[in-house]
C-alpha cells in the first residue's frame, strides 16, 4: 500500500515538472530557454535564438508575432534563477555546453555589440560636426533669403543719372576701380548727376582733376555711355543679375555645363550686349591700358576670330577663365571660384575626350548627342519659366552653382585624378 501511494507521488511530480517544462519552452525553437530573455510583447527566447533572428532579419522585432521592441534586451535573471531551481543541474550544462560553442557566442557578442551601439546617443565628433553644419547653414540660408530681398535696392542701375547725388557720382567712380582717385575732387566741386552728365574734354581736368590721357578717355567713354542710356549700365555681376535675371542664370548654367553651345547661341541672339563684349574681354586687341568704348563697341579684327575660335573649340574653359581674371579687381573671390570651377572642368573635360577616344565610346555619338540636347532642352525650359519660379529659389539656384559647384568639382577632381594616380 505504501509502495503504490510512493509511485503515485512520483508520476504527479513527473507531471508536474513536465507541466513546468513547458513554460519554460523557447517561442522560436521550441526547446528549454538557455540564457532567456524576455521581449515587451512578453514572449521569451533563448538568446541565442534571438541573437540569430536579429542578425538576419536585421529587424528589432519579435519572431513570433512581429511587435517592435526598442533598446538593449537583456537575460530575464527571475526566470533563469526559477529554471534553475526547478530543472537543477540541467540548466547549468546547457549553459555550459553554450559558452563552449565558439560560433554560437560569437554571435551573441555580435548580437550584443550591434545592439550596445544602436542604443548609444549620437555624440561623437561626426554627429557633433553635421549638427554645426546643419545649423551654420540654415542661419547661412535665413541671412541670404533678408540680403537677397534687400541688396538690389540702392544699385545705381534702378536709379536715372539726373537724379544721381554726389554720393552716387563717388560710387559709380569707385566701382569702376581706377577711377577712385578723383573721389575726393567730386566731393569738393559736389559733383551731382546732371554734372556729371555735362562734363566734356574742357571742364573734366578742372573738375576731376584727371591728369592721366588714358584715364581722360576712359572717363569721356563711361560718361557718354550714361549720357545716352540715361541711367548705369551694369558693370558688376551683382549689377549684371539685378537688371538680368534670366539671362544671367542661362549663362552661368550654360557657360558652366555647355560652353560652346551657349557661346554660339550668344553670337546669334545676344550678339552686342554679350557676345562682343565677352570676345574683347577673352581675346582682347588693345593696347595694355587702352580703354573700350563700351557703347560703341567694335567688331573683333581677323587675328581676334582666329585666337577666339581656336580657344572655343579646344579650351572654351580658358575663355572664362580670361574673363573673370579680368574682373578679379571688382569680384576677388568670386573671380576665384569660377577660376577654379573652369580648371577643374577643363582637366574633366580633357579626361573624357581621351576615354571617349581610347576607349571606343566614339561609337554611341548619337547617343550622346541626344543626352547634350535633352540637358540643354532641360535647362532652357527652366530660364524662360524663370519669371514664374519665385527669387527666392532662382537665386538658390544660381549661388549654389556659383560658390558651391566649384567645391563640389574640385571634390570630384581629387577623388578621380588624384586618388586614383
Amino acid at each position: 500500500m505504501e509502495e503504490e501511494t510512493e509511485n503515485s507521488v512520483s508520476q504527479e511530480r513527473q507531471l508536474m515538472r513536465s507541466d513546468s517544462e513547458n513554460d519554460f519552452l523557447c517561442s522560436c525553437c521550441y526547446g528549454l530557454l538557455i540564457q532567456p530573455t524576455t521581449l515587451v510583447c512578453g514572449h521569451n527566447f533563448c538568446r541565442l535564438c534571438l541573437a540569430q533572428w536579429f542578425l538576419t532579419s536585421k529587424k528589432k522585432e519579435c519572431p513570433t508575432c512581429r511587435q517592435q521592441w526598442q533598446g538593449h534586451p537583456q537575460v530575464n535573471i527571475t526566470l533563469r534563477n526559477m529554471m534553475e531551481r526547478m530543472l537543477g543541474s540541467r540548466v547549468s550544462a546547457m549553459e555550459e555546453e553554450l559558452k563552449q560553442n565558439t560560433e554560437s557566442q560569437a554571435k551573441i557578442e555580435e548580437f550584443n555589440k550591434q545592439l550596445s551601439n544602436s542604443s548609444k546617443p549620437e555624440t561623437d565628433l561626426k554627429s557633433f560636426c553635421f549638427g554645426i553644419c546643419i545649423t551654420l547653414c540654415v542661419i547661412i540660408v535665413a541671412y541670404l533669403a533678408w540680403y537677397w530681398r534687400n541688396s538690389d535696392a540702392d544699385l545705381l542701375i534702378h536709379k536715372p543719372v539726373t537724379r544721381w547725388k554726389m554720393s552716387d557720382v563717388e560710387q559709380w567712380l569707385g566701382e569702376m576701380g581706377w577711377a577712385s582717385d578723383y573721389i575726393p575732387a567730386v566731393h569738393l566741386n559736389h559733383v551731382d548727376g546732371n554734372m556729371l552728365l555735362a562734363l566734356d574734354e574742357n571742364n573734366l581736368r578742372e573738375l576731376l582733376n584727371v591728369t592721366n590721357p588714358l584715364h581722360e578717355k576712359a572717363l569721356l567713354y563711361a560718361i557718354h555711355d550714361v549720357r545716352e542710356k540715361g541711367i548705369k549700365m551694369p558693370g558688376t555681376l551683382w549689377e549684371y543679375k539685378a537688371r538680368y535675371p534670366g539671362r544671367t542664370l542661362f549663362l552661368l548654367f550654360g557657360l558652366k555645363d555647355f560652353p560652346r553651345t551657349t557661346l554660339l547661341y550668344l553670337y546669334f541672339f545676344n550678339y552686342e550686349d554679350v557676345f562682343l563684349p565677352f570676345v574683347h574681354f577673352s581675346t582682347p586687341q588693345s593696347k595694355p591700358g587702352e580703354p573700350i568704348n563700351w557703347s560703341e563697341i567694335s567688331a573683333p579684327t581677323s587675328e581676334q576670330w582666329i585666337l577666339f575660335m581656336t580657344y572655343l573649340v579646344l579650351l572654351p574653359y580658358w575663355l572664362v577663365i580670361k574673363v573673370a581674371w579680368s574682373y578679379t579687381g571688382i569680384h576677388y573671390w568670386t573671380s576665384w571660384f569660377i577660376i577654379v570651377s573652369c580648371s577643374a572642368l577643363t582637366v574633366t573635360e580633357a579626361s573624357l575626350v581621351k576615354s571617349y577616344f581610347m576607349s571606343g565610346q566614339w561609337r554611341s555619338t548619337l547617343s550622346l548627342l541626344k543626352q547634350h540636347f535633352k540637358l540643354l532642352l532641360s535647362m532652357s525650359i527652366f530660364v524662360i519659366i524663370w519669371p514664374i519660379v519665385p527669387r527666392l529659389i532662382c537665386d538658390f539656384f544660381f549661388y549654389a552653382t556659383l560658390y558651391f559647384s566649384p567645391i563640389q568639382l574640385m571634390r570630384s577632381f581629387y577623388n578621380n585624378h588624384l586618388l586614383g594616380q
